[in-house]
């Protein structure tokens, strides 16, 4: 995912104020009408900022540690993994390459059905995240690779037979990332990768977690004082790319693939498993920027109390998998 777990956002101000039991006055609805784009707007300039600098988020703060332990214990991970290792298809001595494999999630998955020739080569430009990603899966058939999605063109030294990208591609310059996959992809082998609804539908907030973040913000903004952020309080973003089904067809024709299936898959997800993966620090700071984790912490806990453990939400994505056509003269 990380950013992991998108797909289309169903927030409304009305939803809040029902959640909140009608306790929100006029300044509060607004400062959450604005918080989502603010908020959404601070996270792309952190992320440039990160970018530009080298710094690797996901080694502050524990976050890929307890980003481990989440995918391990709840299954959505896994199941998006198995969807698109399953659209991959690949022979049990095939080598896999595993784009932004993160803690290891898809690799295990794809481990699951190669045979005791098959390797998997796993990629992700955090260092933090193949620490633990090393530390948990134990496999003589991996190895793990730092780099940025976009440069795995220069880093094998022999062809790929499929690649996997599981809730990760819209975090890369897709269109680079496809010339440096068909670059190592053998002819004919997949390309396969998800894209969460709210993406490609352009929301302020894709991530799938309904009422949720809008209420964390309202409890926020009344019992902390909390306030989304402005322009000013992070350095100028790089423009995010914009995804949609025609760029996204229009990206891989251009790197050398061939469209062979388009699918929009389903998962459902408990409330509780939302609130785990909010509890990641690196999460909840994209939600209440600017709020200590303890007391993000505190309004997260106060947040799911009020709109209900048993609740579940079902999170649409959009599974891509492209062929590599012949080599190009």
């Amino acid at each position: 995912m990380l950013e992991p777990r998108v797909a289309a956002s169903t927030i409304t101000d009305k939803s809040i104020e029902r959640q909140l039991g009608g306790l929100t006055n006029v300044s509060l609805r607004s400062c959450c009408r604005k918080a989502r784009a603010r908020t959404s707007m601070w996270w792309d300039k952190r992320m440039s900022s990160s970018a530009r600098t080298g710094t690797d988020l996901w080694g502050e703060d524990d976050n890929a540690v307890r980003y481990g332990e989440f995918a391990r214990r709840y299954p959505g991970y896994s199941e998006t993994s198995r969807d698109l290792v399953a659209l991959a298809s690949p022979a049990r001595d095939a080598t896999v390459l595993d784009l932004a494999c993160g803690t290891g999630a898809t690799t295990v998955e794809i481990l699951s059905v190669l045979g005791p020739d098959g390797k998997v080569v796993a990629v992700d430009k955090s260092p933090a995240m193949l620490r633990v990603a090393a530390g948990s899966v134990r496999d003589r058939r991996v190895q793990w690779v730092q780099a940025a999605a976009e440069d795995v063109g220069g880093l094998l030294s022999a062809p790929v037979d499929a690649a996997v990208c599981n809730s990760a591609i819209w975090q890369t310059d897709l269109a680079a990332t496809a010339v440096a996959v068909r670059s190592v992809l053998a002819t004919g082998g997949r390309f396969v990768f998800n894209v969460g609804l709210g993406f490609l539908e352009q929301l302020d907030d894709p991530n799938q977690l309904g009422d949720l973040p809008g209420v964390m913000r309202a409890i926020a903004a009344r019992d902390y004082g909390w306030t989304p952020p402005t322009a000013r309080t992070a350095p100028a973003a790089r423009p995010r790319t914009r995804l949609s089904r025609e760029a996204i067809t229009r990206w891989l024709g251009e790197a050398g693939f061939e469209i062979e299936t388009v699918e929009e898959l389903s998962y459902e997800e408990s409330l509780e498993a939302q609130q785990a993966w909010l509890a990641v620090p690196i999460f909840t700071t994209m939600y209440l920027p600017g709020l200590p984790y303890r007391e993000r912490m505190r309004v997260l806990e106060e947040a799911y109390a009020q709109v209900g453990g048993d609740k579940t939400q079902t999170g649409r994505w959009v599974a891509f998998a492209a062929t590599a056509g012949p080599d190009r003269l």
